[in-house]
């Protein structure tokens, strides 16, 4: 029997020593496996949100600048940590700064640092009820994003419906960082559409727009000044309704000639009497209205994505997003028989489908008549991309650009944020701006709003299962536990 139980306490002993190894190896295992984790997803990274609003990814246009950006800028979240909108700012603004280290980003509460907000109103001169807003501020130059900027509201429901502040993020960065200003002029005086005008037929959104891409803008009357000014970097024609006079004329192809850059947007009803001079540039504008009746929704415009490669398209392309256009004109080529045709290199940028067909006096159909068909049915281009090399013998990269397109009332405040407008207008403007590196895509990001609504009989069937049903599932479950123990 000693024998025995000297066995027993021997293979005792020894199993306690084996079992005491394998929990000091499981734990030193453990605490190899945590810090080779910690290390590495230090090192390599992926940031992602469960949020539905928060669940964003940044746009190619936004990383790149990102990337780009070589200045120091300072972020200022100065903003109410309970409004609704906070969170999503919050998280969009860690984002840029994981991507670029020279972002500061501090959020301060106004109602929790009344001492610190009283400093950031006088060095920004913010008024005192100015809260719930971010600052971008570097070389001594900042800009301020509010938070009705940030959103868009829809009227019939009150509900925020797109969140816009990445594009709003990234031109304010834009902004402050880079120290160029392009002025970019706007012809007045023959009933074109106001730049400073919120009706819904203005241009208020498109001149925002503008200054959102960090540009200066600037009225030109070519009536009482006879030059265009030698700071114009790019010009716009938004919708002439009546002539422009044979003087005005020269005074665009003067500028023209030396390289300059034209945005020319036609009315439906007037060519602006620029028929002419756009032929010289190896443009054909038509007198007439296209329909595109595969293309066409209710209230009369056509959603058109029918593109011809180019960069001033190629990220709406790629994005397969249509722009929207009312009561476009055909912009055509010139034949290659015109000797005018040979001096530029044209081509079309946007195309109706294969029904498309252009009417004369559509609109001026006083005796009610069947309209005629000029042009079509087929793919007919309603704009087109101008560039001409005028000083070529000199061989420089002095290139004349223009960009005419069949409608001015896409860009209107009613229609701007329609489809792909904006997009269309953004990368119009910075293709005749030379800036290649903006011109990639940035949409709103759409805000989800889930609202559970439940009937009267519903309401007591869930509060059947909430209250009665569950609690006594619970029980049941238990009891057969305990039952189960005690047998």
């Amino acid at each position: 029997m000693e024998i025995i139980q000297d066995q027993e306490e021997g293979f005792s002993a020894r199993h306690r020593w084996s079992g005491w190894i394998n929990i000091w190896f499981s734990v030193v295992s453990a605490l190899v496996l945590v810090i080779a984790l910690n290390y590495f997803s230090h090192r390599h990274y992926q940031r992602t949100s469960w949020t539905d609003n928060l669940q964003h990814k940044l746009s190619a246009r936004t990383e790149q600048l990102l990337t780009e950006m070589t200045n120091k800028v300072d972020i200022i979240v100065f903003y109410d940590r309970t409004e609704s909108t906070y969170k999503m700012v919050d998280e969009l603004l860690r984002k840029y700064g994981h991507i670029n280290k020279n972002l500061t980003i501090n959020s301060i509460d106004p109602l929790q640092h009344p001492k610190l907000a009283r400093k950031i109103q006088a060095k920004f001169r913010l008024s005192e009820e100015q809260n719930n807003v971010v600052i971008f501020s570097a070389n001594k130059r900042h800009k301020i994003i509010s938070q009705g900027q940030l959103s868009r509201v829809n009227v019939k429901t009150m509900e925020r419906s797109d969140f816009l502040g990445e594009r709003l993020f990234t031109s304010a960065l834009l902004a402050v960082s880079n120290s160029e200003q392009p002025t970019v002029y706007c012809l007045t005086g023959h009933g074109e559409h106001s730049i400073t005008n919120l009706n819904s037929s203005g241009y208020g959104e498109f001149g925002q727009l503008l200054g959102e891409m960090n540009t200066r803008v600037r009225d030109l009357s070519l009536q009482q000044q006879t030059t265009v000014p030698g700071d114009c970097r790019l010009l716009i024609i938004p919708g002439p309704k009546t002539e422009l006079n044979l003087e005005e004329q020269r005074s665009l192809n003067r500028y023209l000639d030396k390289g300059g850059r034209l945005l020319v947007l036609l009315n439906h009803r007037s060519n602006g009497g620029i028929k002419s001079l756009l032929r010289f540039w190896g443009v054909s504008i038509g007198d007439n209205t296209v329909l595109d009746p595969d293309n066409t929704l209710g209230d009369g415009s056509i959603t058109l994505k029918n593109y011809v490669y180019h960069p001033v398209v190629q990220a709406l392309q790629k994005e397969s997003l249509p722009v929207r256009l009312l009561l476009p004109r055909t912009v055509s080529p010139l034949p290659e028989s015109d000797p005018l045709a040979a001096k530029q290199k044209m081509q079309p940028l946007i195309q109706t489908g294969q029904k498309g067909t252009a009417y004369r006096n559509f609109l001026n159909n006083e005796n009610n008549s069947k309209p005629v068909p000029e042009a079509g049915p087929g793919s007919l281009p309603v704009a087109a991309v101008v560039e001409r090399d005028t000083l070529a013998e000199l061989k420089t990269d002095d290139l004349a650009r223009i960009i005419v397109i069949g409608d001015s009332l896409f860009l209107s405040n009613q229609m701007i944020d329609k489809e792909g407008n904006r997009e269309l207008a953004w990368h119009s403007v910075n293709w005749l701006l030379d800036r290649s590196n903006l011109l990639k895509t940035i949409g709103p990001q759409p805000i989800k709003n889930y609202r559970f609504e439940f009937k009267a009989n519903e309401f007591s069937r869930l509060a059947l299962i909430l209250i009665g049903i569950m609690p006594v599932g619970t029980l049941a479950i238990g009891s057969l536990v305990w039952l189960r123990r005690r047998t």
